[in-house]
C-alpha cells in the first residue's frame, strides 16, 4: 500500500526515557503509582520526546474548517452557512476554544480548508481546496488528488507549527457534516455496522437521527470504500479537514512532537493515520472520550484511553485544549514535588 509521504520516518519512541519518567516518579513523595493515568501521561510525552524535561510551554490547536456536501441529504441540524459563522467566530477569538485556550495558554490558529461560502473575517488563513465537498450520496466526496492534497496541507501546517517553536500540536475542526464522514470512515475502516457508530451528532431530531443512518448505510453501499485503501476511503466519503488532521498527525509524529487529538473528528482521522503509519498512535494523546456513540469503539481499537470523560460535543479543539491542565498539574508535579530522599524515607520492597 502506497503511503502519503512514503519518505517519511516516524520519530521513534524512547523507552529508556519512559523509563527514566516513571523511576522519577515513583522517586516522588507520594505513593508508587498514586496519580495513575497522569504518570502514564508522563510517561508517554518523555517517550515522544526523548526526555523527562518536558517541553509543554509552546503549544498551538491549528483548526481546520471545511463543509460537506452530504448536508443536502438533511443529516445535519442546520445548514452550510452556519459554518462560515462558527468559523469565522472561532478566528475572531470568541467560540469557545479560544476561551479554554485562552485559560490554557494556547495559541489558535485556523484554516479555511474548505469551507462552502464566505465569511467576514481576515483572520482565517485562507487554505480552501474546494468549496465543500460534494454529496458522498451521488458521489465522491472528492478526488484522489484533493484527498493527498487535504494531507499534505495539514503536514505543512504542523512543520510550520512546529518550525515556529511549538512543543505541543493540538487538533480542532469546524464543519457541517462532518460526523457524518467520520462515521462513514470508522464503519468502514473497523468494519462496524453504521448502526453501532452513528450518533446524533447536532441537534437532530429522532425522525432526523433514523434518516442520517439510512443516508450513511447508502453511501457506504453506493461508494464502497476500501479499507486497505485508506487514501481511497477519505476520497470516497471523508472531508478536507480530517484529511488535513491526519496530514498533521503524521507531521507531529515524523518530529517527536506529542499531538493532543480532540473528538470524534480526529478519532476518525487517527483511525486513516493508522493505516498509514501503524505504530503512529505511540505519538497520540486522546483528550477525552467524545460523546459520540462509536467514539469508545475507536480509541479501544487505536488503544489509547482519553484522559477525560466529561460528554463534550462542541468541537474546535475544545476538549484538547482542557487536556493541556492535566499535562500543566503532571509537570507541576514533577517540578515542585519533594523527593523521597528529600524526606529521608523509601518504600519497604
Amino acid at each position: 500500500m502506497q503511503k502519503p509521504f512514503d519518505q517519511i520516518q516516524l520519530h521513534a519512541i524512547s523507552k529508556a526515557a519512559q523509563a527514566e519518567m516513571q523511576d522519577k516518579l515513583d522517586n516522588l513523595s507520594k505513593p508508587i503509582k498514586g496519580l495513575g493515568q497522569l504518570e502514564r501521561l508522563a510517561d508517554k510525552l518523555a517517550g515522544i520526546q526523548e526526555t523527562t524535561d518536558l517541553k509543554i510551554d509552546q503549544r498551538i490547536c491549528l483548526i481546520y474548517c471545511a463543509d460537506h456536501g452530504i448536508v443536502s441529504e438533511a443529516v445535519s441540524a442546520t445548514s452550510e452557512p452556519l459554518s462560515n459563522v462558527l468559523s469565522a467566530n472561532v478566528a475572531e477569538g470568541h467560540a469557545c476554544v479560544n476561551a479554554l485556550a485562552m485559560r490554557n495558554r494556547c495559541e489558535v490558529k485556523v484554516f479555511d480548508i474548505g469551507l462552502a461560502g464566505n465569511y467576514q473575517t481576515t483572520k482565517m488563513v485562507d487554505e480552501k481546496i474546494q468549496r465543500g465537498t460534494k454529496n458522498m450520496l451521488t458521489s465522491d466526496a472528492m478526488s484522489r488528488q484533493d484527498a493527498v492534497k487535504s494531507i499534505q496541507t495539514g503536514y505543512d501546517n504542523a512543520k510550520q507549527a512546529i518550525a515556529d517553536g511549538n512543543q505541543l500540536l493540538l487538533l480542532g475542526e469546524v464543519g457541517l457534516g462532518n460526523t457524518s464522514a467520520s462515521s462513514a470512515i470508522v464503519s468502514t475502516m473497523l468494519a462496524l455496522p453504521v448502526d453501532d457508530v452513528v450518533d446524533k451528532g447536532s441537534d437532530i431530531s429522532v425522525k432526523q437521527f433514523e434518516h442520517k443512518k439510512q443516508v450513511i448505510k447508502d453511501i457506504l453501499a453506493a461508494r464502497q470504500p476500501d479499507k486497505t485503501d485508506p487514501l481511497g476511503v477519505l476520497s470516497k466519503v471523508g472531508g478536507f479537514e480530517i484529511g488535513a488532521t491526519v496530514g498533521t498527525m503524521i507531521a507531529g509524529a515524523e518530529a517527536g512532537v506529542p499531538v493532543i487529538m480532540d473528538g470524534f473528528i480526529s478519532d476518525a482521522a487517527a483511525v486513516l493515520a493508522k493505516a498509514f503509519y501503524p505504530d503512529i498512535t505511540d505519538h497520540l494523546i486522546a483528550s477525552h472520550l467524545s460523546g459520540e456513540k462509536g467514539a469508545q469503539r475507536v480509541l479501544d481499537y487505536l488503544d489509547l484511553k482519553p484522559l477525560l470523560q466529561l460528554g463534550m460535543a462542541v468541537g474546535e479543539g475544545s476538549g484538547a485544549v482542557v487536556a493541556l491542565a492535566l499535562i500543566d498539574d503532571i509537570q507541576s508535579v514533577l517540578v515542585n514535588m519533594n523527593t523521597l530522599q528529600d524526606l529521608n524515607f523509601e518504600y519497604e520492597n
